[in-house]
Formats: structure tokens, C-alpha cells, sequence
């Protein structure tokens, strides 16, 4: 059996305040499933459904009543956790980054939260002794998603990196991909509500299968002072280091996430 994870990354429209990439992990036989009531909900829809467009009215959902959008994203918020996807997130706060990092570009802190992704992803399949596949959007940074994928697919030194079978980029039009958006979207917001709002009902319904981290301040000190974000061998062993700060972790499930943290 080879796992499928499909991933989206989600921001605010500067990208000036948090970068996340976050998405959803199951078997064939999960994913089947999950086509089909995911189908039964969002096939009258005119384009594939996007969360930030149903939660805010735009888009497709110009004409909805807000009612009707909380109840669709219910429903589909049902689909996940009836199918008992895993969902996982790594969150990087852009400010912060650029602290450690001030020479970097636009798109730096969306790779270190991808190379956390994929590593997680390869740990987990470790685990569970089985390969596991990612799925991205095609857009415009498809080359350094890439990029970094088979770099950590290379990196021999590491064992779970043998997990890692491929990576394929796909449109919306996949529902997967659609799912993986609600997720990312929802880790975004998790975040940047903490200490200011309430957590979000998607996030309270789906908390038995989601773990989101976030690299804090000290984490990202951390990294800038031993080799930085291309540094694999440290991040493969972060959890080893003793020195190494944690992660904060949020809707922390010990059998969803495992690297670093």
C-alpha cells in the first residue's frame, strides 16, 4: 500500500505575517472514500470549492447566504473527520523569520514549513512501513516545491527518506487538493487568532486527527545559528538534540505528528 498526501499552503494576502503549508494524510482505500462524499457535497458547485471563498462570500459563493456557507463547510468538515484523514501543518511567522533570515526571499518561509512537511510525511510512512506519495497544486513555485522534495528524498544519511515515493502536482479539480486548502486555511487561522479569538469549529471538530506546529522564535535562532532551513541533518535530528528548542505545538496528537517538534 503506498499513502497519498495532498498539501496546500495558505497565508495572508502580503504574505507579511504567517506562512503555513498544511494538508491531510490516508490510505486508497480512505481516499476512495472520501472522493465520493466529498463529490456528494460540492457537486453542484460551479468551480472547486476553495474555504477562503465559501467562508467569506466570494467568488462562487457571491450569492450565498452565510448560513448556507457555514452549513457546506460543516458538511464538508464532516467528510474529514468521518474518513479519519490525519491532518498536519507547519506554521512559520514571516516577521520572525526575516529576523533570523534578513537576506531571504519572498517564498523562504513557505519552503522551510514544505521541507517540515515532507520530512513528517516520510517519518510517519517510516512508521507505518509504507511509502507515501505528495500532492501539491501547479502554480508558479512548482520547481522549488520540487526541488526540495528531492532533496530530501536523496538524502541517503536519513532512513525514512526511503519512504518517500514521488510527488505529483494537480489542479483543484481534485478533491483532495480541495480538502488539503481547508486545512491549511484553518491552520493559518488557528494561529493567528490564538489569544485573540476563539478556536475555530472546523479545528474543534477535526482536533483528534490534526497536529500543527509552529516555529517560534527561538526555533528559528536556532536554525539561522547551525546551518540554516537546507540544513537536513539537523532538522532530520531535531528531536535528538537535547540543545535544540521545541516547536510550540498545537492540537498535538502524539500518533499524527512526528518530526521535529
Amino acid at each position: 500500500m503506498v499513502l497519498e498526501s495532498y498539501f496546500d499552503d495558505s497565508s495572508d494576502s502580503r504574505r507579511s505575517n504567517l506562512y503555513a503549508c498544511g494538508g491531510l494524510l490516508g490510505g486508497p482505500d480512505q481516499w476512495d472514500r472520501f472522493d465520493i462524499l466529498w463529490n456528494n457535497e460540492t457537486h453542484a458547485l460551479k468551480e472547486p470549492f476553495r474555504s477562503a471563498d465559501c467562508e467569506g462570500g466570494y467568488g462562487q459563493f457571491r450569492d450565498w447566504l452565510k448560513p448556507e456557507r457555514d452549513a457546506l463547510m460543516a458538511r464538508l468538515v464532516s467528510v474529514i473527520c468521518k474518513i479519519r484523514l490525519s491532518g498536519f501543518a507547519s506554521i512559520v511567522p514571516v516577521a520572525e523569520y526575516k529576523k533570523a533570515f534578513p537576506h531571504c526571499k519572498e517564498r523562504d518561509p513557505f519552503l522551510l514549513s514544505l521541507r517540515q512537511v515532507v520530512m513528517n510525511m516520510a517519518a510517519i510512512a517510516g512508521v507505518l512501513k509504507n511509502q507515501v506519495t505528495l500532492w501539491f497544486e501547479r502554480g508558479s513555485v512548482d520547481g522549488a516545491i520540487r526541488a526540495t522534495f528531492e532533496s530530501i528524498a536523496e538524502f541517503k544519511s536519513w532512513p525514512p527518506a526511503r519512504w518517500l515515493k514521488g510527488i505529483n502536482f494537480g489542479t483543484k479539480t481534485l478533491r483532495p487538493l480541495q480538502s488539503a486548502d481547508l486545512v491549511a486555511r484553518e491552520a493559518f487561522k488557528h494561529i493567528a487568532n490564538l489569544g485573540v479569538k476563539p478556536m475555530r469549529l472546523p479545528v474543534q471538530r477535526m482536533r483528534d486527527n490534526l497536529y500543527f506546529t509552529l516555529w517560534n522564535k527561538i526555533a528559528l535562532e536556532y536554525l539561522a545559528h547551525n546551518g540554516g532551513p537546507e540544513n537536513l541533518e539537523l532538522l532530520s535530528s531535531w528531536d535528538a538534540r537535547p540543545e535544540a528548542p521545541r516547536l510550540s505545538r498545537y492540537i498535538y496528537k502524539p500518533h499524527v505528528g512526528y518530526i521535529p517538534g
